[in-house]
């Protein structure tokens, strides 16, 4: 029985619980009326029972429902006090896995530390070792240069005793043969290949502008040395030429796959059709020279740059004494002024003199940029 029903069954009940009873004693009319009036009260009396009795089936219906609404709430109260103690029981194990994990990254970082310092230790002791062995590297170099030199001095004796001439000194000669002494200088005055070749790169944006200018035609380098500048060019796909009369340095790039012409460098580069060369270069070449030759150098340079073309010149400066001592083919330290006249004498119309970084105590280098 809903709600509904049972509010109506309480109304009625309410309607008919006097009986319209009982009449006053003073009341004598509604008595004699009542003598009467009997059948409408069993009436009134049967409805008040019904009325009753639909109240009481009302009441009783939701005094049995309710017992299983109570249970009802008394199992999802229970199944809600499970759930709270399984989830205080699963946080009390996941809080003790999380304190287990933290212990365990905290021995191992503590391990790690232990052996970042044993790493460490090694780290120094191989410092030490590498340093030791380079010290035995630079020995064994010294003395390979020497015992090079040495044989170089005993095939000149012997080709002169073949031929029947007096063997004199003959350390002075020694350059003047198919000589070791370039590539071993470059490695004296440069040191490891890969640094130079760091170092060279910086100036591939010269040579891009050239070329960006209009100068398109290859670049010639009149010194390659070890071949480091020739790496850079072909590292970024930009055609070249180069030239050498040391049969050493030719061998020696040769064995790097870089192509190298057998020939004195003034002299290719004067065999140039005019306006051919998009860039000439030279690294360890212009103070080497006599005065003579550096403006015959720059004079050839100008005639063979395409328009848009640039000369790049890199020297020691007047202060890099050091360096000097070290080469025995320096002709006379290079004032910056000085390169700067040659080059605007040779026709060049934007000169610009920097100077650059260079090997650990070999003093300043100068860095001409002739463009045509």
């Amino acid at each position: 029985m809903s709600s509904d029903q049972l509010a109506a069954a309480l109304a009625r009940l309410d309607e008919h619980r006097e009986l319209h009873l009982p009449l006053r004693r003073t009341d004598l009319l509604g008595r004699l009326a009542l003598r009467f009036l009997w059948k409408r009260q069993v009436k009134w009396q049967i409805e008040a029972n019904l009325a009753i009795r639909d109240a009481l089936a009302a009441v009783h219906h939701t005094q049995r429902e309710l017992p299983a609404d109570a249970v009802r709430h008394a199992e999802l109260a229970h199944e809600v006090e499970q759930l709270r103690q399984q989830d205080r029981t699963m946080t009390a194990g996941l809080n003790q896995r999380l304190y287990a994990g933290l212990g365990r990254i905290e021995s191992q970082l503590s391990e790690l530390k232990l052996q970042q310092a044993e790493t460490a230790e090694q780290g120094d002791d191989t410092e030490l070792r590498l340093k030791a062995l380079e010290a035995q590297v630079a020995a064994l170099t010294s003395a390979s240069v020497d015992v090079r030199l040495r044989h170089a001095q005993l095939d000149i004796a012997l080709d002169r005793v073949r031929t029947g001439k007096a063997v004199t000194e003959v350390a002075a000669d020694v350059a003047d043969r198919e000589s070791f002494l370039e590539l071993a200088l470059s490695q004296l005055l440069d040191g490891p290949e890969g640094r130079v070749r760091e170092a060279r790169k910086r100036h591939l944006p010269l040579i891009t502008a050239a070329r960006e200018a209009g100068a398109t035609g290859p670049v010639f380098d009149v010194a390659p040395g070890r071949g480091e500048w020739l790496e850079v060019l072909r590292s970024a796909e930009l055609p070249y030429l180069a030239a050498s009369g040391n049969k050493l340095v030719r061998q020696h790039c040769a064995g790097l796959g870089l192509d190298v012409g057998a020939q004195e460098p003034l002299e290719a580069l004067a065999a140039l059709p005019s306006r051919s060369i998009g860039a000439v270069t030279a690294f360890r070449f212009a103070e080497r020279l006599t005065p003579d030759a550096l403006a015959r150098f720059a004079d050839l340079a100008a005639t063979a740059l395409q328009p848009g073309g640039v000369l790049l010149i890199e020297a020691p400066g007047a202060e890099a004494v050091t360096e000097f001592q070290l080469d025995p083919f320096v002709q006379k330290p290079l004032h910056p002024v000085y390169l700067r006249f040659v080059a605007e004498a040779a026709g060049f119309p934007e000169v610009e003199v920097r100077e650059v970084a260079a090997a650990d105590g070999l003093g300043e280098r100068l860095c001409l940029i002739a463009r045509r």
